[in-house]
């Protein structure tokens, strides 16, 4: 039986999830399923906390964190979010999780804690990480790619182990 890893890009994964499935759905039978019969060891979940500027949205966020804090195995790994300006607009900028879910997944593969780790995300700046754990460490990469066909990372899906496109058929028994 294999030691399974899971490390989600939070936002990126629920944007994605949104954008091609239009649903929301149980990260924990997500995340069983995606581990099978191999032994799920680890979730890390990377996300940014929104500030209480935004009180609906604050709350809705720790009502959620509320549930993933129930999830037996999963850790929420918080990065943070900057202010930035930018033609008289104000938006928000995702800081720090990136690098988190990248120093991770590397020391978490020196470490031996998995044998395959998946990677939920279709952000490409995480191929050389994908790359180093697998020359350096010998270790599985499968990147769970998520949306339609150019949402999805052509780096992952370079460097990874495999892919595994998520289809509807995958998300049928897990929507909420």
């Amino acid at each position: 039986m294999k030691k399974v890893a899971i490390y989600i890009d939070g936002s990126n994964f629920y944007f994605s999830i949104k954008k091609k499935f239009n649903c929301s759905v149980d990260i924990e039978k997500f995340c069983k399923k995606l581990a099978g019969g191999d032994n799920l060891i680890k979730i890390n979940y990377y996300i940014a906390p929104v500030g209480e500027t935004n009180k609906e949205m604050y709350v809705e966020q720790q009502k959620f964190f509320e549930k993933l804090r129930m999830i037996n195995k999963l850790k929420i790994i918080f990065g943070r979010l900057e202010k930035r300006k930018r033609d008289g607009k104000t938006y928000f900028v995702e800081k720090a999780t990136d690098v988190n879910l990248t120093l991770d997944l590397v020391l978490d593969a020196q470490a031996n804690e998995f044998d395959e780790a998946f990677l939920i995300s279709n952000d490409g700046d995480f191929s050389g990480a994908v790359k180093a754990v697998q020359e350096r460490f010998s270790k599985s990469v499968t990147y769970v790619a998520i949306g339609n066909n150019n949402m999805i990372s052509f780096h992952l899906k370079k460097v990874a182990t495999k892919t595994l496109k998520i289809e509807n058929s995958f998300i049928e028994e897990i929507k909420l």
